[in-house]
């Protein structure tokens, strides 16, 4: 079987709003929705180091790894016997709607409220609702 990490981070400014991406329309997978910083781990890559090298590549926002709270990992098995391990992060920001400076892989940013979270990573909700009362 196949195994793909998944690191996303949900990012907090100082103002609680939440940094929501679009994926560009040359994107490789659902191109032109809603997605929230970080991607793919790398093969032998600790998640945390590689969720803070995709904050870093496609917000140019340098963020620490000890910052990095867990709150959500779950796993998804498909009929291709590929196995997706999702691991969702949330990070608190020192300030207030930071300079963002996107990669390729995203077209545009916007800072949101927490509870549209919904629209964007739905496998997430229940257990979000369910512990920060969104």
């Amino acid at each position: 079987m196949r195994i793909v990490g998944i690191a996303k981070a949900i990012v907090l400014d100082a103002d609680n709003q939440m940094l929501v991406l679009r994926r560009s329309k040359t994107h490789p997978s659902l191109a032109g929705q809603s997605d929230l910083p970080g991607g793919m781990i790398d093969d032998g890559e600790e998640p945390g180091f590689a969720l803070t090298r995709e904050i870093l590549e496609e917000t140019g926002l340098v963020v620490d790894f000890a910052d990095l709270q867990l709150v959500y990992a779950g796993a998804e098995v498909y009929e291709s016997k590929t196995s997706y391990v999702r691991l969702l992060y949330v990070i608190k920001l020192a300030a207030s709607q930071p300079t963002i400076k996107l990669s390729f892989e995203h077209d545009e940013f916007m800072w949101r409220p927490l509870a549209e979270l919904v629209n964007i990573e739905k496998d997430f909700l229940n257990y979000l609702d369910s512990n920060f009362r969104l």
